[in-house]
């Protein structure tokens, strides 16, 4: 009976060692946070900056980044429980937001500008298409009818006179637009780094920059999903805090900031310093250039909301309490 005993306490004893073990080798970890992002968006460098600083681990923060395709898709991975926070286009969380109920709050912008208007590179040398009024009667690619890109598009086109009535649009992925041009689709507009990829590589130049359609849009954002929001404010804020500690420390550190983006990239330095430099990194939430946007997709009637209601909505819609408490 007594050996019976010491067996079983030896086993027990066995049992609880591995056990801690196991524990020492393989801790167990749980994830603080979510982050969705899009998948080579230079608009979101300082969500790598900080990743690569270790800024999150710093902070005591384990964070689990989830890529997307688009700002769309990664509305749809708020809505199906995917992602607690994300990197994204203003012009999609707006979008999805209304026309789905998806209950996202922006905390900070992650940058301004950054996109082109660009047209193929023969045509242009052949002086066929100089200026937006050329592309009269031309399609022109672009990203979808819901993004920033579009309208800056259309501010283009009656900047010179014309409408969207007056070319012809079609829809298609960013990384494919370079290789698409052709006499009869001459030109595309997208976010960088595809403009600056397409002119590196002798397919297409600038007709545009973004800025100078519209000086300092807006574009991506850092947004929480709201439930998350209200249950954990106090990680919303540590990745607020270290946001905003990327894009000041991109901006008082270009030269470093660009080869971490070159790096993460992958692709020739050449094109990823061009993109670099029409890109405004900037934490601040300009409201009225989201304003602004919104009137235009419920004017377009690409979002059902009365005009007289938005104001209420950007009060819900953009909370900047944690930027300016960080």
């Amino acid at each position: 009976m007594e050996r019976k005993k010491t067996y079983a306490l030896t086993v027990a004893v066995i049992v609880v060692a591995s056990a801690a073990l196991v524990a020492l080798w393989y801790p167990t970890t749980t994830t603080d946070v979510r982050i969705g992002y899009l998948s080579q968006d230079l608009h979101q460098l300082a969500l790598r900056v900080a990743f690569v600083k270790g800024w999150f681990q710093e902070a005591g923060l384990n964070v689990e980044l989830v890529q997307f395709q688009n700002g769309a898709y990664e509305m749809d991975g708020f809505l199906a429980g995917q992602i607690d926070m994300g990197y994204l286009g203003v012009a999609p969380a707006l979008t999805k937001s209304i026309s789905q109920n998806i209950s996202i709050t922006v905390l900070a912008a992650a940058n301004l500008e950054g996109s082109a208007l660009m047209v193929m590179k023969e045509e242009y040398d052949a002086g066929r298409i100089t200026q937006v009024s050329d592309l009269v009667g031309k399609t022109i690619l672009q990203p979808g009818p819901s993004t920033v890109q579009n309208f800056l598009l259309r501010l283009a086109l009656n900047q010179s006179g014309l409408s969207v009535d007056d070319v012809f649009l079609e829809t298609a992925r960013v990384q494919d637009m370079g290789i698409s041009l052709t006499a009869d689709r001459p030109a595309f507009i997208a976010w960088e780094p595809f403009p600056a990829l397409a002119q590196a590589e002798g397919q297409a130049v600038p007709l545009l920059l973004s800025g100078d359609i519209w000086p300092r849009h807006p574009c991506c954002v850092v947004a929480s999903g709201n439930t998350f929001l209200d249950a954990h404010p106090d990680i919303v804020q540590k990745v607020v805090e270290i946001h905003k500690r990327a894009e000041q420390w991109i901006v008082n550190n270009p030269s470093e900031a660009l080869q971490i983006a070159i790096d993460w990239l992958g692709i020739d330095p050449t094109p990823v310093e061009t993109a670099f430099n029409r890109i405004i990194y900037d934490f601040n939430v300009n409201r009225t250039g989201v304003e602004r946007y919104l009137r235009f997709l419920i004017d377009q009637g690409l979002v059902n909301m009365d005009p007289g209601n938005v104001d209420g909505f950007l009060d819900s819609f953009i909370d900047t309490s944690f930027l300016e408490s960080a």
